[in-house]
């Protein structure tokens, strides 16, 4: 997969990680979110997995 930098923070779950690289292990769209947004699944160096929507990251190359 490809690395991501968190750019803002849209939802509470992803403040923390302003700032922080991490590595997309997934996707989420509209067939599993309650609010039809699409975004990433993105695990980070402690471990944690977390949905990123799609506005609040930038790929690092």
């Amino acid at each position: 997969m490809h690395k991501v930098k968190v750019v803002r923070s849209n939802y509470d779950q992803s403040a923390p990680y302003v700032g922080k690289v991490g590595e997309v292990i997934g996707h989420w769209g509209a067939d599993n979110s309650e609010e039809g947004r699409e975004g990433f699944m993105v695990q980070f160096s402690g471990g944690e997995v977390i949905a990123i929507a799609e506005d609040e990251v930038e790929t690092v190359g």
